[in-house]
């Protein structure tokens, strides 16, 4: 069984490599899909080399596979939870945020008139705002959070990689049209620090996801909503020391920007540590 005691992932031009205080198993790829399962268990039954009674053995270890997922599943409809932000829920969206929009991208908030819209018809609106910024400004790609007001009502955090809006699209209530349902305000996306402790606008959105995954309301709804085309960053898992050792061979220096140490139950601790690769040009 193989084991790890680090995480290395890169952004740009930072690096991120997380330590834990105790070796954890790497997850057993070897194991089906629902999915695989149903197909391997099809061509068992239709396999005339196989008795009647190794069929039933076969396909009884494949249906076996997944009936710790099943249980799990049930289990968590039977008996639901208040929901918390997770740190890897939380790292999993800075690092969509951080691969995929950059400075001039726009942040853009969409508001109700009305009140009491709820999360379903929320939902369907934002799906029809989409297609209809597509159909006019083109495919980008958007990562939104949801929020809800004192009154009731949902509105809307987008980021979004269109870097060219003509002005007077905004002045005249084009690009408010769009949205047909309240105000329409959009920024460009101002200082994207990849660094938490200064990203404002990326601590302000996970404020903002902390909030609705509380919310009782959201129970069972997505966390955040997400176009398919968002790139997200390599994971390489390893030994530490391995890991430390192969950042010695990029062309760049490293410089350490940040880190911290926490204590956690299950794992000791988690160190993270993160260097900004400082480029230079050989000169021969």
């Amino acid at each position: 069984m193989e084991y790890y005691d680090s995480e290395m992932k890169r952004i740009g031009d930072y690096i991120k490599v997380k330590r834990y205080g105790k070796k954890i198993r790497k997850r057993d790829t070897s194991k089906k899909t629902k999915a695989e399962r149903q197909v391997e268990i099809m061509k068992v039954e239709r396999d005339s080399g196989l008795s009647t009674i190794e069929k039933m053995i076969k396909i009884a270890i494949l249906k076996n596979n997944g009936a710790k997922e099943r249980e799990y599943s049930m289990k968590e409809k039977r008996e639901p939870k208040a929901r918390k932000l997770t740190m890897k829920e939380k790292e999993t969206f800075g690092d969509l945020m951080d691969m995929n929009f950059m400075l001039g991208d726009k942040y853009v908030t969409l508001t109700y008139a009305k009140e009491n819209v709820s999360l379903e018809q929320a939902s369907r609106d934002f799906d029809n705002w989409i297609k209809r910024m597509r159909d006019k400004y083109s495919d980008f790609k958007y990562l939104a959070v949801r929020s809800f007001q004192n009154r009731g009502t949902v509105h809307f955090h987008v980021l979004i990689n269109i870097p060219d809006i003509p002005t007077g699209e905004l002045r005249n209530g084009v690009f408010q049209d769009i949205w047909g349902h309240g105000i329409v305000n959009v920024k460009n996306i101002y200082s994207p620090q990849f660094i938490d402790k200064y990203a404002r606008l990326k601590n302000y959105l996970i404020k903002n996801l902390f909030e609705f995954k509380a919310d009782k309301r959201s129970f069972g709804k997505r966390l955040y909503l997400q176009s398919s085309n968002l790139e997200k960053p390599k994971i390489i898992k390893g030994n530490y020391t391995e890991i430390m050792e192969s950042l010695k061979n990029l062309e760049g220096n490293l410089k350490k920007v940040d880190g911290y140490k926490i204590t956690v139950d299950f794992l000791n601790y988690i160190q993270s540590t993160t260097f900004k690769i400082m480029w230079f040009k050989n000169e021969n």
